[in-house]
């Protein structure tokens, strides 16, 4: 007679979990680090949590003017303003027990979690970046409308009008939806826009992060965008560097402490401490930073149906 699976279900597993493990749908992208955002400096051993940012009228700011012939000029003053930026710690904790490490199959232990903070710190950074790039005095939109190129152009022409720099300089942070009524509203015009090469791309782009470029603008798509007028909106921005900076601290040895690890290339640190009488290591990840606005004149807020 044959012996059937069913003959031996008491014996095997109902499930097996599979070795492919799929990360939960999230938006994974940050401006990190991005050349687009002004670095005000390291605060690490600086005595103070604050940094300030000088902004002074040089480079052409005051002109020259005509002197009449044997005639003696009078001294300009120098304008000078600046900007702040205070650093705040940023941390995440998970507890491991060993019960999870030791019969883990798929990676989803305390070196797991240790990764993480990585992706963690980034994904924090950028939440605190759009909760700074919707702030700025001027704003274009129209509350619970869709995004359109109307609102792109005066977007692009309010700076443009405050002397920012081009296209090149610039970059826009929108939420996905606005990404797509952008895109839902090109369709739609006609002319010059009919036979643009770099257009007709952008029409293609899509996912996550980065989509390309309109009219030499980068576009950044992140659902972490906040929203403005009691939720009936995003509030994305378009801004040229300069607009917004940011500063950190490198992490030190930390004295006392157990286990400390400290990620190549970023400044935060995760340090494991064992409570022994739960049998479990806890993952703490630390991070110094803070974002601040540096120049208004250079960022526009772009206020848009959500």
């Amino acid at each position: 007679m044959a012996i059937k699976y069913t003959d031996v279900s008491a014996a095997r597993l109902s499930e097996v979990l599979s070795a492919d493990m799929q990360l939960a749908l999230a938006d994974r992208f940050s401006l990190w680090g991005s050349p687009a955002i002004h670095y005000a400096g390291d605060a690490g051993a600086r005595g103070s949590t604050t940094i300030k940012v000088p902004i002074p009228s040089l480079n052409g700011v005051n002109r020259m003017a005509a002197i009449a012939e044997n005639a003696s000029t009078a001294a300009t003053a120098l304008t000078l303003t600046s900007a702040t930026v205070t650093i705040a710690r940023q941390a995440l904790q998970r507890d491991a027990t060993d019960l999870l490490n030791l019969t883990d199959s798929v990676g989803i232990n305390t070196q797991a979690f240790i990764t993480d903070m990585v992706g963690a710190a980034a994904m924090r950074f950028q939440e605190m970046l759009v909760n700074i790039t919707d702030g700025f005095t001027a704003t274009v939109g129209t509350t619970t409308v869709d995004m359109s190129v109307d609102d792109w152009f005066s977007a692009d022409f309010t700076l443009t009008q405050a002397s920012a720099p081009g296209a090149a300089a610039r970059i826009a942070c929108l939420y996905p939806v606005q990404v797509t009524d952008l895109r839902n509203s090109i369709r739609a015009e006609a002319g010059a826009f009919q036979y643009r090469t770099d257009v007709m791309g952008w029409l293609e782009a899509a996912g996550q992060g980065p989509q390309g470029s309109f009219l030499g603008v980068p576009i950044l798509s992140s659902s972490l965008v906040p929203t403005a007028n009691a939720g009936a909106d995003s509030a994305g921005a378009m801004w040229a560097y300069g607009a917004v900076t940011y500063a950190d601290g490198t992490p030190s040895a930390v004295r006392g402490a157990g286990d400390v690890v400290f990620p190549a290339g970023s400044k935060l640190y995760v340090e494991l401490e064992r409570d022994a009488g739960g049998a479990l290591t806890k993952i703490v990840g630390n991070y110094f930073v803070g974002v601040s606005i540096l120049q208004q004149g250079l960022g526009v807020s772009i206020i848009t149906d959500r």
